[in-house]
């Protein structure tokens, strides 16, 4: 039988802007509003208020899981000034912009238990669809080291909501939607280390009358957006926008303000090295 989900996306511009996202796996968060009645209705209609900015894809209560946005459309829901080396290898400089995020309630009128369980079907259903493992899983905290959901990261909220250790409960979670996903338990973890990774982007840029111009394909799938030409037009699209370009030996250049924007990205210039730096916006 194949999982209900009500729909209810939002049509708050602040929270949904539209931008077409290639998911590259699920955040696991928390609301963090144990009042009664946050439940999922509640969250998604926070999202909605036309002066909110965060959004998810999903909202999940004990009585029934909603879609806020579209999986294929970017939600805020992981924005940072700093993020992990492990995420920025092996997501995107701006991990929003690659990642499906589902919301767990936990307020006081609520069943944790079922709300829990609900969880785990959207996450597994989510995974059978993109043909993924639960490596494809992350908390809130392994992108950004915020404290979400703090029964998956703090010991004693983890002892309040599950009665285990915030390890204990995380390794619980995934076991749980892997015996879901496959019928079997999962096999021992190796141990994972950080480790730092530099990209560096063989096409250059140049100056046009003191505008630096950025190779388009080269700058926008590093970040994990998509690229479109016309050969016939010569037009190039970023994430289905078109941009400014000049085609010069077949490569598309287009000015790095122009293109940040629209991959969300800050750009910071040093006149000294001539060098355009790139970075994630919160």
């Amino acid at each position: 039988m194949s999982l209900k989900i009500t729909e209810m996306l939002l049509t708050n511009d602040r929270a949904r802007p539209g931008t077409k996202i290639t998911p590259k796996g699920i955040v696991i968060h928390w609301t963090a509003n144990e009042r009664r009645g946050a439940d999922a209705v509640a969250n998604r209609n926070y999202f909605n208020n036309p002066t909110t900015e965060p959004s998810a894809h999903y909202i999940v209560d004990d009585k029934q899981i909603i879609r806020c946005l579209p999986e294929n459309e970017m939600g805020y829901h992981v924005g940072a000034k700093v993020y992990k080396p492990d995420a920025l290898a092996r997501l995107s400089l701006y991990p929003n912009n690659c990642t499906i995020g589902i919301e767990m309630c936990v307020n006081a009128d609520g069943d944790f238990k079922a709300m829990y369980q609900r969880t785990l079907e959207l996450t597994v259903d989510i995974l059978k669809r993109y043909g993924w493992g639960v490596d494809m899983l992350w908390r809130h905290f392994d992108i950004t080291g915020k404290n979400c959901p703090a029964y998956f990261v703090s010991d004693d909220y983890a002892r309040r909501f599950t009665g285990l250790t915030a390890t204990q409960a995380w390794a619980k979670f995934k076991d749980d939607v892997h015996r879901l996903l496959t019928g079997y338990p999962q096999e021992n973890e190796s141990k994972r280390e950080p480790v730092t990774v530099q990209i560096t982007l063989a096409p250059k840029g140049f100056l046009i009358d003191g505008v630096s111009h950025l190779p388009v394909r080269a700058v926008a799938e590093a970040v994990g957006a998509e690229v479109e030409f016309d050969a016939a037009t010569s037009q190039v699209k970023v994430n289905s926008k078109i941009v400014t370009a000049t085609i010069e030996y077949g490569v598309s250049y287009t000015p790095a303000r122009e293109l940040a924007g629209i991959l969300n990205l800050e750009v910071e210039w040093d006149g000294y090295t001539k060098t355009v730096k790139l970075k994630g916006r919160v």
